[in-house]
């Protein structure tokens, strides 16, 4: 459980990072726990987001994951991430 947790925060401080260098504006800050519909990511940036996380891992999630509690912050997706890396490995 420890490893799937420390998974998970390595792909919210990625998705974080991503966020702030592609997506959102220069002043708009974002951690793990901000509300991303807060910040204006809209669903365009959402599914930019998305496409950044099957890349970056090789995972593709399928629509039936993307529920708005498993998108609403990048704590919230990098979890439902990390639980699909991880049923992957087992």
């Amino acid at each position: 459980m420890a490893s799937k947790e420390i998974q998970a925060e390595e792909i919210a401080a990625q998705l974080c990072e991503y966020l702030q260098e592609r997506i959102l504006a220069p002043d708009v800050a974002v951690t793990p726990d901000t509300d991303l519909s807060d910040i204006g990511v809209d669903s365009f940036a959402l599914m930019e987001l998305i496409l950044f996380v099957e890349r970056c891992y090789g995972l593709v999630l399928p629509p039936e994951s993307l529920t708005a509690e498993n998108v609403a912050s990048v704590a919230a997706l990098s979890r439902c991430c990390a639980s699909y890396l991880q049923s992957a490995v087992c």
